[in-house]
């Protein structure tokens, strides 16, 4: 049991129990999606830059550069396969949503101001916001791989839809 349901004396709901699972479960995902979008963003600018230099260390052995390059491409090829910077977003998207649910549930705003309606609206709520993720991933999955200026492109307009 956490805190907050201690200082109020009451065990969580299912409802709750499961508005919590979906939150810490997006938090960590996000947290390591993001971890690992930026490493491999920031290892393929060191390598990268690191390409001059070895040609310029060893003028005559191109060995150092052909590997550097090799790494990157093997570094970039894992960023399009697991899509870490979509998921980051996606991720946080739910996090952020399963949270709103979370808050209106424990002030019982709209719609949980009714105590006999307020747990299955909670669940129906974040069943809705996982399926809605889902279909998101299943979406960046079955479509070819995008340019970082074709996510962030789609992500502002998204934004903007929702706004």
């Amino acid at each position: 049991m956490d805190t907050a349901s201690e200082s109020f004396g009451t065990e969580d709901t299912y409802a709750e129990q499961l508005a919590e699972g979906s939150y810490s479960w997006y938090k960590r995902a996000a947290i390591n999606s993001r971890r690992y979008h930026r490493a491999s963003a920031v290892l393929v600018q060191i390598i990268a830059a690191a390409i001059p230099v070895a040609a310029v260390i060893a003028p005559k052995d191109a060995t150092a550069p052909a590997i550097l390059g090799a790494v990157i491409v093997i570094v970039s090829a894992l960023r399009s396969t697991f899509n870490w910077q979509e998921n980051y977003l996606r991720f946080s998207g739910a996090r952020e949503a399963v949270e709103a649910e979370r808050r209106r549930y424990r002030v019982q705003a709209a719609p949980y101001d009714d105590p006999r309606t307020k747990d299955q609206i909670l669940v129906a709520a974040v069943t809705k916001i996982e399926q809605e993720e889902m279909a998101g991933w299943l979406r960046s999955v079955s479509e070819p791989p995008r340019q970082g200026s074709e996510l962030r492109a789609e992500v502002q307009q998204t934004s903007t839809a929702s706004t």
